[in-house]
């Protein structure tokens, strides 16, 4: 039986891989000329950035990542209406949003009261940064997972403190127009699993195969990267 890290997960990332694979489909199908698909994309895309932001919203352990789920939602139904209704609305014209949206983080972060939790907030680590940008250094010793969503920022990790225990960490990424940069022990070993486009993740780790740590890398990134280094 899979244990819970173990267990598959809806990500950001696999929603947009998931809507990146049948965007080639129906495209495919277009060009094959066996059926016309271009005109569902009117609706489709809107809808795969609806689908990317109920996921972020439900993995939101802030209220910033709650905020950014809800402007994603908010952004695909008011496009998807805006195309059944012939509303001239177009993306371009929607970015003071984010500014809602980093002004809700702000707030919400000044306001924010901790409350009690049986996990430690160094096991579980979860930083949303868009328009700015966080550098966060962990230092438990039962390091289990990370999730970090950049967009238009930038996050820097400094686990050369932590441990996972024994065991294998998880660390999701989300990058888009950002960039990630994650240090590690220098006994650490890495499993680089994550999908670029446009981007890139480099690992310029010397850990070894058989480490008493390990780190999972895996995610989504556009137009930007991920490095992680010693």
């Amino acid at each position: 039986m899979l244990s819970n890290d173990r267990r598959p997960q809806v990500t950001p990332q696999a929603v947009v891989g998931l809507c990146i694979i049948v965007a080639g489909l129906l495209l495919t199908a277009d060009n094959l000329g066996l059926a016309r698909t271009r005109e569902v994309f009117g609706y489709f895309w809107p809808a795969a950035i609806a689908a990317v932001g109920v996921t972020v919203f439900r993995r939101a352990s802030e209220i910033s990542a709650q905020l950014l789920g809800g402007m994603l939602i908010a952004v695909g139904i008011g496009l998807g209406a805006a195309h059944f209704f012939g509303w001239p609305i177009r993306l371009s014209r929607l970015w003071p949003l984010w500014l809602v949206v980093a002004g809700g983080t702000m707030l919400a972060r000044a306001l924010r009261i901790a409350e009690p939790s049986s996990v430690s907030p160094e096991q579980h680590v979860s930083d949303v940064v868009f328009w700015s940008g966080v550098q966060r250094r962990i230092t438990s010793p039962a390091f289990k997972r990370a999730d970090v969503t950049a967009v238009m920022g930038g996050v820097e990790l400094d686990l050369r403190g932590a441990s996972t225990g024994g065991g294998e960490a998880v660390l999701d990424v989300f990058i888009v127009m950002g960039g990630l940069e994650v240090r590690v022990p220098p006994d650490w070993t890495v499993t680089n699993q994550v999908v670029a486009i446009m981007g890139g993740a480099s690992d310029k780790t010397a850990g070894f195969q058989d480490a008493r740590n390990r780190l999972l890398i895996r995610g989504f990134v556009m137009m930007g990267g991920v490095e992680v280094k010693t």
